[in-house]
Order: C-alpha cells, then sequence, then structure tokens
C-alpha cells in the first residue's frame, strides 16, 4: 500500500501521512464505503477531497473497537446507526468526573468504603454480644433474692450498657487509610464548595 506523505516545510511525521479511502478500508479491514460513512461520523479524519489522515483515523477506529469491546453505547455505523466519538469521550470524561468525585468524598470522610464499615460494623456487633453472653454470670448472684421490679431494673441498665455501643456513631470510626482532613477554605480556593460540611 502506498501512502501519500504531506509534508510542512519539508518535515513530514507519521501525523502527516495520509491514504485513500480505499487504502485506509484495506487497512481496517472495511470497505471504502464505510470509510467514507466513519469520516462522516467524526471517527475517521479528513485531510482533503478523498484522502484520510493514516495515524488520527486509525487511532480513532481503534478507539471505537475497544469503546464496543467494553460495552459503551455506540455500534458500528451502519445505514440506520452511528458512533459519536465526541459523546462517547463525552460520557467518559463525566463518568472520571463522578469517580473524582467520589474520591474527595471519601477523602473528606463524607463517604464510607464499604470494606470499612463492614470492619468497624463487625467490631461493634462483636462487642455487644460479647457484653450479652456475658450478662447471664454477671447477673446470677445480683438478680437473687431480687422482686420483680427490681430484676427488671437492673436488666434494663445491663442491656442499655450494652446497646450503648450501637448508639455512638463516630464517624472517624469508618475513615478509609485516604482521608485526610481538608480545610473549608482549601476547598474554596480550589473551587470546590463544601455542601456537606460536618457541624
Amino acid at each position: 500500500m502506498a501512502a501519500k506523505k504531506e509534508t510542512k516545510n519539508g518535515n513530514s511525521t507519521i501525523s502527516d501521512i495520509t491514504v485513500t479511502a480505499k487504502q485506509l478500508g484495506e487497512l481496517l479491514g472495511v470497505g471504502d464505503r464505510m470509510v467514507r460513512m466513519l469520516a462522516d461520523d467524526g471517527i475517521v479524519t479528513r485531510k482533503s477531497t478523498g484522502r484520510y489522515l493514516l495515524f488520527e483515523s486509525t487511532k480513532n477506529y481503534i478507539t471505537l473497537l475497544k469503546a464496543q469491546r467494553n460495552g459503551l453505547q455506540g455500534v458500528m455505523p451502519s445505514d440506520s446507526e452511528s458512533f459519536d466519538l465526541r459523546e462517547e469521550q463525552a460520557e467518559h470524561e463525566h463518568i472520571k468526573k463522578q469517580i473524582t468525585e467520589i474520591k474527595l468524598l471519601l477523602v473528606k470522610g463524607q463517604v464510607h468504603k464499604a470494606e470499612d464499615v463492614a470492619a468497624v460494623m463487625t467490631d461493634i456487633f462483636a462487642k455487644i454480644k460479647s457484653k450479652l453472653e456475658a450478662m447471664p454470670s454477671k447477673l446470677a448472684r445480683k438478680l437473687e433474692k431480687k422482686n420483680r421490679t427490681q430484676i427488671q431494673g437492673i436488666l434494663r441498665e445491663e442491656i442499655s450498657n450494652a446497646l450503648l455501643e450501637l448508639s455512638s456513631y463516630d464517624p472517624a470510626d469508618f475513615y478509609s487509610d485516604e482521608h485526610i482532613e481538608i480545610d473549608g477554605e482549601k476547598l474554596s480556593a480550589l473551587g470546590i464548595t463544601d455542601g456537606n460540611k460536618e457541624g
């Protein structure tokens, strides 16, 4: 396949190589009509009439194939359907932004990782279980020769003490290794609003 090189000031790069629709189609494994359709959809890059940038077009076509393989929306252009590379890139950027926002909330301690929550809750439940299991032997002597009202009062107090563990929520217990304290002023300087300030 002979490729025409277009140069600027005598300097050529791989980015400057242009090919015909037929040549590009042979490389990509599609017909020249499909190459023109891909160009209309912004995937293949036209340099001039009948000429296409080889490097950029091939790179964009590979991006299209990767997106399809990963199950992203968009399909190979046909007569009735098309793949919009810019739309896919915008969606990708939106997802990256969401991930960054979640990471920021994680660092600020406003969301918690599932494994951190599981570890803390397992520890809390183990402590409560231990306290509840210790009650019979601890209370057996205290309850001897007590009337019903006294027994209920003693049991209520011990159960309340055991359950107190559940009511003492401390967000710091759930912080992950990534957590750092960030001053609200520093966030503002970065243009980030702190809508969920802990008070």
